[in-house]
């Protein structure tokens, strides 16, 4: 089966809405302005005040990928299918990602005119989209919007103040089948030895996205490590929120400008090969042993 979203008080409307065979879209009941996905505040006129608008459920491809791979055991697509983004003919800001059906993959393209369709699984009416036959000449993308960028408050900037020290790395390859917590250690004691400092000198300990191992993408984070290391960190960072690994050295480089520490170990670790081939996260019932005490 597919896999389908979970329903809150805030997302219930629009994935029942279908029921109807008619499209909605959050509205703001006061400037008129749709927007999607569901937001408390209207990104216009900061209304808080919105409603479930009816649109015509017609659309424009604006962009696609055909998907060639089963990812997921049991998935009722069958490869080769469609994922789209649709803008929507009332607003081509409001675009919906979604599965375009009722054609070969092949026939897909931008521009092609699409109208919605429903699936229903369960409790959930999905809105996929066919095409209508037209092809939409005009471009419903444009140029993005780009913000204009803020000058510094002064010629004083952060990364003059910190260097990269020191840079280690682990084995790499598929399927190694080592732990990645002893991966991650690897890295770190060559990092840590090239910059010529020891394990006493680390202060701050950085990280991306933070404490999972889920899907093979993370060790663990960054208490796992202060712990297989008897670090002392006076600052640290991880979380899935800044902008991926590069993410977690700039917050290092900002820390060590500001004072907060002075020596900063920053890590990541991906092992999603492994992870498959053990088959973990195919028992639900288990948690893994970094959560055991």
């Amino acid at each position: 089966m597919r896999p389908l979203p979970e329903l809150t008080p805030a997302n219930r409307w629009f994935w029942t809405s279908g029921a109807d065979g008619r499209l909605h879209v959050q509205g703001c009941d006061d400037c008129g302005t749709l927007v999607h996905p569901p937001v408390p505040i209207c990104p216009s006129c900061r209304s808080r005040s919105w409603s479930p608008t009816e649109v015509s459920g017609r659309a424009t491809v604006v962009g696609f990928t055909v998907n060639s791979q089963r990812w997921l055991p049991g998935f009722d697509l069958d490869p080769p299918y469609v994922v789209a983004a649709v803008a929507l003919v009332e607003d081509a800001g409001v675009r919906l990602t979604t599965n375009i059906v009722g054609c070969d993959p092949d026939e897909v393209h931008v521009g092609q005119e699409v109208a919605v369709r429903f699936e229903q699984h369960e409790d959930v009416w999905l809105p996929v989209f066919a095409p209508t036959g037209s092809t939409d000449p005009t471009d419903r993308v444009g140029e993005p919007k780009l913000p204009a960028p803020r000058r510094p408050v002064s010629d004083d900037r952060y990364e003059h103040r910190a260097v990269l020290s020191g840079v280690g790395r682990s084995r790499i390859g598929r399927r190694l089948m080592v732990d990645p917590l002893s991966l991650t250690i690897d890295a770190c004691l060559d990092a840590v030895a090239d910059a010529g400092l020891t394990l006493e000198d680390i202060d701050g300990l950085s990280t991306y996205p933070g404490p999972t191992t889920g899907a093979g993408i993370g060790e663990g984070g960054v208490t796992t490590v202060e712990e297989a290391l008897r670090i002392h960190p006076t600052w640290i960072n991880g979380g899935g929120d800044i902008p991926g690994p590069g993410g977690a050295v700039i917050q290092a480089v900002l820390a060590v400008a500001a004072g907060l520490c002075r020596h900063v170990l920053c890590f990541r670790t991906v092992w999603e090969s492994t992870y498959r081939a053990l088959g973990l996260g195919d028992t639900p019932d288990r948690v893994s042993g970094q959560y055991l005490e």
